[in-house]
């Protein structure tokens, strides 16, 4: 294989394999190479040994003195000059200090034999070189004793010679090992180099040989995307840099009306883009091809429109793609023709709003029946509390409680209906605070005791925990879900027991109430049923149990309104547990609204002191039934069956109370509450009470800002109307408020509704009100410019937002920015653009003058208290 078939083929390798393999290579390579390098410079080295040199130059050393011993006998038989002495002992000095100057004299030194040879021979020159030096007489002299001396260290330079020549033959062995061993892993590595070679060689085979296969997978493959391209039912057309088409398939051809010739190298936007779209995607390449984020490229599925080649619009699904190619960078642009699921969608969606409103329309039309049909339950319940039943013999009076017990349960039926209905709408009112728990388990239980008797079952309540004495939830839905869980049980257990168990073994946040039975119990296929609406199971009893097969249904939804779970547990036969979990722990929250319903408590309500009162109410039946149950409690009742005719009536003398009805043609309720609060007559501080079949938060906080005292709710009965009236008489009115578009000083804080406050709330509770209502209102002014660009959904949210507002604006007594909000209500509501910038312009500066105004008050609330 030659250079220019490997050179591919290397290429094509998987880069950490690559890689890998280079560094390997790499590595023998070098390994051999610095292996080589210390092999020649061992080979040097043992070609010129400074070992051989130092051993001539010991044994020179011993030749050298005994020179010098030959020397000094001569010398002292005349046979040779002193000059001879000196120079051959000149001679031996310079072999020692060729031995101490040498690299391995300090080696040497660390023999033993070698090292006291060389001391002696140390000893012997310095010992030497003084008379050396001296007076020829002094040599001569002494020249018999140097020769003994010579001879005597000629011996110990032998033994040094012998020992160094010992050594450095062992060093020359380890140096021929050691140069043995390189040479033998110089060959390794060779061998290992030339393996990794063939290895090479196999996988550069193996490598050529994937590159075939994959080179006639591509081909296979591109053959058959050629051939899906062409054939997809999917429009697919690819453009290049510029814009121009490159490729075009048969779906394109059927779906845009051009041939492939006629669409080859054709502008695309020009050919399929509509003329609105035009010159938005020429502006979006040339984005793109600047290098800026783009914004469909490679974001999946997006909705556009196109264009056939006779001009029609069509809607398309496109999904966009870029690909590099030998040319550049390309885009591919799949299309989908979508008109005929566009028309089926806007088809179903019609079918769905017919449906949603076709189910709208029966829920209101189940509502305001339901409504209605509580007009003549209040009118016959309201009456028959006026028969004397002392003056019934025993007969009679069986046949009122017959018929009294015969509307209580068609009211409860009704009432029923009403609360699927605000449930469902997301309307139902719940009113959270501080109550005990175990007293309304007791209350339930006595309430129930005598209907469960019938039945021959006993109702038993487990002691529960003391700590369920403090809890905060809704007490009224708790108590209905409860009455409903009771009441159940009654029906379908016979001669057994009802326990009632309540648990917070968890913490207050997960309270479990339990109502236990020795019933028929429910078979497991119908566990989920018995919670649907109208849905009744009583295959043991005969239907001897009545009801609408609503009451599960809604304590289901109560118990998900109230953050809780409602569930059962049942086995034919082995009767039922129905288990309610809510979140009962007390938290720190806005103070409940002020102005509460006025409805009957467990305790009759004690008589009011005979008063004059005018009854407002557009339905007959309520104004006579009304009127008979307040002049049995000897009140003078005068009637009037619209608002005006109030406000005529309201002119000409003065009341103790008014009872409004909310609900009436022409002038409802609120305007009449309103009208007399902001005229100067007599009854512009006269305490009204207002009568409604329903009373939601937001309405009750439209109540309190229309200046009324209390709501009943209907049908009127004798000890709500007694409480309702001995509340509101001794309340202390608040002063007459000003006309909703009358002129306003910002900073006016109505100072009665502020004193109410103080003396039914703490300290803690009115500075939480003030400070969450002052959050909400500067979170409501930051969102205004947002809303006011987001069209009539923004102008909703901001009505919706507004009309919350005011009525925690007057609750606090903050009138001239409640009016202020309530304007902006009715204006956003109605889509009065060029009024509503007035107000809005105007809303900063009323907001910061009560600001002012509240933070005096509620510093004069804190010394107060």
């Amino acid at each position: 294989m030659d250079a220019a078939n490997i050179r591919p083929l290397f290429s094509r390798m998987t880069g950490l394999r690559r890689v890998l393999a280079v560094l390997v290579v790499l590595l023998i390579v070098v390994t051999i190479a610095v292996l080589v390098l210390d092999l020649r410079q061992q080979v040097r080295r043992l070609a010129t040994s400074a070992a051989d040199n130092m051993q001539w130059t010991l044994g020179q050393t011993e030749v050298e003195l005994m020179a010098l011993e030959i020397a000094a006998l001569r010398a002292n038989s005349g046979l040779d000059t002193l000059e001879e002495v000196r120079l051959r002992y000149d001679v031996f000095y310079s072999r020692v200090q060729t031995i101490q100057d040498s690299a391995r004299f300090a080696t040497l030194l660390e023999l033993g034999d070698v090292n006291d040879g060389i001391s002696r021979i140390l000893a012997f020159r310095a010992t030497w070189l003084p008379v050396i030096d001296g007076p020829d007489a002094a040599l001569r002299s002494t020249l018999p004793r140097m020769a003994d001396e010579a001879r005597a260290t000629r011996g110990a330079v032998r033994d040094a010679t012998l020992a160094g020549l010992e050594y450095f033959s062992e060093l020359g062995y380890e140096q021929r090992d050691s140069l043995g061993r390189s040479m033998a892993r110089v060959g390794l590595l060779t061998v290992a180099l030339l393996a990794m070679l063939a290895v090479l060689s196999l996988a550069l085979f193996r490598l050529a040989r994937k590159s075939d296969a994959e080179a006639r997978e591509n081909r296979e493959t591109r053959e058959r995307i050629e051939t899906i391209l062409s054939t997809s039912l999917d429009a697919i057309v690819v453009s290049d840099y510029a814009g121009r088409i490159i490729e075009y398939n048969g779906a394109a051809e059927r779906v845009f009306g051009y041939t492939r010739a006629e669409a080859d190298g054709a502008d695309m936007a020009d050919l399929i883009i509509p003329n609105h779209f035009r010159e938005a995607h020429r502006e979006g390449l040339a984005r793109f091809r600047r290098g800026e984020k783009p914004r469909f490229m490679g974001n999946g599925i997006i909705r556009l429109d196109a264009k056939r080649r006779d001009g029609t619009i069509f809607p398309v699904d496109v999904s966009l793609a870029r690909a590099h190619s030998p040319s550049g960078e390309i885009y591919v642009a799949f299309l989908r023709d979508i008109s005929e699921r566009v028309r089926s969608e806007a088809a179903l969606k019609r079918a769905r709003d017919r449906a949603i409103a076709g189910e709208k329309q029966k829920a209101e039309l189940l509502a305001v029946m339901s409504h209605e049909m509580r007009t003549p339950l209040n009118g016959m319940l309201g009456t028959l509390e006026l028969v004397d039943e002392a003056a019934l013999d025993a007969r009679h009076q069986r046949y009122l409680r017959i018929v009294k017990d015969s509307g209580s349960v068609l009211l409860r039926h009704v009432n029923e209906v009403l609360d699927i209905s605000r449930l469902d709408a997301g309307k139902m009112s719940l009113r959270k605070t501080a109550f005990d728990l175990i007293a309304l388990l007791e209350e339930t239980i006595d309430n129930q005791r005598q209907n469960a008797s019938t039945h021959g079952n006993s109702l038993v309540l487990t002691p529960p925990n003391p700590e369920l004495h403090h809890v905060y939830g809704d007490p009224d839905r708790v108590r209905q879900i409860l009455l409903n869980l009771v009441s159940n049980a009654i029906k379908f257990t016979r001669n057994g027991r009802i326990t009632i168990e309540a648990d917070c073994s968890n913490g207050l946040e997960a309270v479990e109430l339990r109502v236990t039975d020795t019933g028929i119990g429910i078979a497991e296929t119908d566990l989920d049923r018995i919670f649907e609406d109208f849905v009744t199971i009583d295959s043991t009893y005969g239907r001897s149990s009545s009801g609408t097969g609503l009451g599960l249904g809604i304590s289901r939804r109560l118990a998900t309104a109230l953050d809780g779970e409602l569930d059962v547990e049942s086995e034919p036969g082995d009767g039922s547990v129905f288990w309610l979990r809510l979140p009962l722990a007390p938290t720190e929250r806005v103070v409940e609204d002020a102005l509460v319903p006025l409805t009957a408590p467990a305790k009759p309500a004690p008589i009011p002191p005979a008063c004059t009162i005018l009854l407002v109410e557009d339905n007959e039946i309520n104004r006579i039934v009304g009127r008979e149950l307040l002049e049995h409690d000897g009140h003078h009742v005068e009637t009037a069956a619209c608002g005006e005719l109030a406000l005529k009536l309201a002119e000409s003398r003065a009341y103790d109370v008014v009872l409004l009805d909310i609900s009436m043609p022409g002038m409802d309720g609120i305007d009449v509450a309103r009208a007399l609060r902001a005229g100067a007559g007599v009854n512009a501080g006269t305490p009204i009470i207002a009568t409604t079949a329903h009373a939601l938060p937001q309405e009750i906080e439209a109540f309190l800002s229309a200046g009324m005292q209390g709501a009943l709710i209907k049908p009127l009965t004798l000890d709500a109307i007694r409480r309702a009236l001995t509340t509101a008489m001794t309340m202390e009115m608040p002063r007459p408020k000003r006309p909703v578009y009358g002129p306003v000083r910002y900073g006016d804080i109505d100072t009665a509704q502020i004193s109410d406050m103080r003396r039914h709330l703490s300290s803690h509770r009115m500075t939480f009100v003030h400070d969450r209502f002052v959050e909400e209102m500067t979170d409501f002014l930051s969102a205004l410019p947002e809303w006011l660009g987001s069209g009539d959904d923004g102008l909703a949210a901001l009505a919706s937002e507004a009309h919350r507002l005011s009525g925690s604006a007057a609750v606090l007594g903050a009138v001239p920015l409640a009016e202020r909000l309530q304007a902006i209500h009715t204006k956003a509501l109605s889509s009065d653009n060029a009024t509503i910038s007035a107000d809005l312009d105007e809303l900063p500066a009323c907001w910061a003058s009560t600001q002012l105004a509240l933070a005096v008050e509620m510093q004069t609330t804190d010394q107060a208290q």
